[in-house]
């Protein structure tokens, strides 16, 4: 009897001893990939087919800054209330992104005054259209990730997030650019909307990927 007490008191020691956290990676793991709304965990990079660095995000306070493979500041991003700000290495704003409560985007110029872009919902994705409302560009999701087509409904480049990583390609396959943080497919599709900007693309996909408070596309 006295054996079986001790083994029972080693057995309740070991279960009571075992780190509450113990599970914690997995869960993490799970709600990291079950939202598409995932803050952007640190400095974002993209990479091209050669490994080689082209242009990162590094979010700060108030927003963010994106810089090329060396390190050069090509734009500065801002939250004002639910806009985000986008300015010049020089501060000088060159537009702002402001969202909508029916969940659509819409680039404006420096001053605010005039309309330059909307990118709102279509069904499960996403449509672009210029100051006219004319489409640029509409973006599908799928098995893989995302399909982006032009006004013609040619596909012009696809989003593949696959094994914890997050691709930008080509039609025919040949990665345009590649990060290996938690960007969703919606958001690294902006990329694709060469009719814009880089500062405006990284814009929307900073929107998409990290709305401000209260604000949710």
């Amino acid at each position: 009897m006295m054996f079986r007490a001790l083994l029972l008191s080693l057995l309740l020691t070991a279960a009571c001893s075992r780190p509450s956290g113990s599970e914690a990676p997995s869960s993490q793991a799970q709600s990291a990939t079950a939202g598409d709304e995932v803050p952007l965990p640190g400095k974002l990079k993209f990479k091209d087919a050669d490994d080689r660095e082209r242009f990162s995000l590094k979010p700060k306070d108030d927003g963010a800054k994106l810089v090329d493979g060396e390190d050069r500041e090509l734009a500065r991003f801002k939250w004002k209330g639910t806009a985000l700000k986008v300015s010049g290495p020089d501060d000088t704003a060159l537009g702002y992104v402001v969202g909508s409560a029916g969940g659509a985007l819409t680039v404006r110029d420096g001053e605010q005054r005039q309309v330059l872009y909307t990118l709102a919902r279509q069904g499960s994705g996403w449509r672009l259209t210029d100051a006219k409302g004319a489409l640029l560009y509409t973006v599908s999701s799928d098995n893989e990730g995302a399909r982006i087509e032009d006004a013609s409904g040619t596909e012009v480049a696809r989003v593949k997030v696959r094994e914890g990583k997050v691709s930008l390609r080509e039609p025919g396959g040949k990665t345009l650019l590649a990060t290996k943080s938690l960007v969703s497919a919606d958001a690294a599709a902006c990329l694709a909307f060469e009719k814009l900007d880089l500062p405006f693309r990284v814009a929307l996909l900073h929107q998409l990927q990290t709305p401000p408070s209260g604000s949710a596309p």
